[in-house]
C-alpha cells in the first residue's frame, strides 16, 4: 500500500470515529430532579411556618403571664417550675425551699409505706372509700366535688385557649380582661372545692399519711442561707415540728406546697 493510501485509510477511520463517538450534552433535569427541588422549598417553607408560629406562640405565653402576673400562686408556679426552688426574704435572712432529690423521695416513700402499714392494723382508721361511702350516707357527695373540680379544671383549660387565641387576634383589651376575670374565677373555685375536700377527708387513712409525709418533706427541703451555704432551717424534724405558727412557717409551708404537692400525688397513687 503506498503511502497516499494509507493517509486516505487514516482519514476515513478518523472520521468514521469522530461520527460514531457519542456527543457530551449538558444533563436534563428528571422527574426525580424536580421532585426533591421542590420537597426542599416545601420543607424551607414549612420552617419558616413554624418559626413563625413557635414565635407568635412565645408571645402569646409572655402575654399570658404578663396578664396573671398579679396571680401569687401561677407566679410561685412559674418560678418553680423554672428553677426548683423559690428564694425568699424574712427578716434580713435568706430563706429557701427547693424540690426533694432522688434519694429524699426514696427516704420519703419508706416512711410513707410503714406508716401506711401502721394505721392499716388500726381498725378505727377509715380508709378514704369507706369515708366517702359514709358522707354519702349523709348526704354529702364528694365524688360530685371531684366531677365540679374536673368540670372547671377543663373550663379554665379553654378559657386558656380561648385567651391564648384573642392575644394572637389582637382582640380589645376589654376582651381579654373578661377571659382574665373567669379564669381567675375559675381558680378561686377550684381552690375553695380542693378545701372542702381536704376538710372532708381530713380523717382518712391517705390523708393522715400524706399529712406525715407532707410535714416531713417541708422540714427536708427548707433551708436558711449562712454565708454561701444553705443549711436547713430546722436541724431536727421534732425542731419543725414544735415550731409556733409565725409568717415564716406560713410562707415556707406555702412555697413548699408549690414544690412538693405534685411529688405527693404520684406517690399517693401507689395506695389507690
Amino acid at each position: 500500500m503506498t503511502t497516499e493510501k494509507k493517509n486516505t485509510v487514516k482519514k476515513e477511520v478518523a472520521v468514521e470515529e469522530a461520527v460514531e463517538a457519542p456527543k457530551e450534552v449538558a444533563p436534563k433535569e428528571t422527574a426525580i430532579d424536580t421532585a426533591v427541588e421542590d420537597a426542599k422549598k416545601i420543607a424551607e417553607d414549612k420552617a419558616l411556618e413554624i418559626a413563625a408560629e413557635k414565635a407568635v406562640n412565645e408571645a402569646t405565653a409572655k402575654k399570658v403571664k404578663e396578664m396573671f402576673s398579679d396571680n401569687e400562686a401561677i407566679t410561685l408556679a412559674e418560678t418553680a417550675l423554672q428553677n426548683n426552688e423559690i428564694v425568699f426574704e424574712n427578716g434580713g435572712k435568706t430563706y429557701r425551699v427547693r424540690k426533694a432529690n432522688f434519694q429524699e423521695k426514696q427516704d420519703a416513700n419508706k416512711k410513707r409505706m410503714k406508716l401506711y402499714i401502721e394505721l392499716l392494723k388500726d381498725a378505727d382508721c377509715l380508709l378514704e372509700k369507706d369515708l366517702r361511702k359514709l358522707y354519702k350516707e349523709r348526704g354529702m357527695d364528694i365524688d360530685d366535688i371531684d366531677k365540679q373540680i374536673m368540670a372547671l379544671t377543663n373550663q379554665q383549660q379553654k378559657l386558656l385557649f380561648d385567651l391564648g387565641k384573642a392575644i394572637k387576634d389582637n382582640r380589645p383589651k376589654v376582651e381579654l380582661d373578661k377571659y382574665k376575670e373567669e379564669i381567675t374565677l375559675s381558680i378561686q373555685s377550684i381552690q375553695g372545692l380542693s378545701i372542702e375536700k381536704q376538710q372532708l377527708l381530713e380523717f382518712s387513712l391517705e390523708n393522715r399519711v400524706m399529712m406525715d409525709v407532707y410535714s416531713w418533706l417541708i422540714w427536708t427541703v427548707s433551708e436558711v442561707k449562712v454565708g454561701e451555704v444553705w443549711q436547713k432551717n430546722w436541724v431536727k424534724y421534732d425542731d419543725f415540728l414544735q415550731s409556733s405558727p409565725n409568717q415564716l412557717l406560713h410562707t415556707i409551708t406555702r412555697n413548699a406546697t408549690v414544690l412538693i404537692t405534685e411529688d405527693l400525688n404520684t406517690s399517693m397513687a401507689n395506695f389507690s
